[in-house]
């Protein structure tokens, strides 16, 4: 079993990997976390809705899988 994290925190900027990944970059005291969401994940219920309403500034919340990126960035992968 995967360990399961939910972190809160105000997206500092959005960065996306084509049309079917995104990461977001949070800070909640004074801490940066990398989130990975990615639409595999998601098996398209309602996705690409949600990721476009997200804005730099909003106050998210996240529950998923800590890991590392390819790149060895510690981040959490979206349920």
């Amino acid at each position: 079993m995967k360990d399961v994290v939910k972190v809160t925190g105000r997206v500092n900027s959005i960065r996306s990997a084509g049309k079917k990944l995104v990461f977001y970059d949070i800070v909640g005291d004074e801490t940066k976390l990398q989130v990975q969401a990615s639409k595999a994940d998601w098996k398209g219920h309602g996705y690409g809705r949600l990721h476009n309403s997200i804005k730099r500034g909003d106050i998210i919340g996240v529950e998923g899988n800590p890991g590392r990126t390819k790149t060895g960035e510690f981040s959490i992968r979206t349920l």
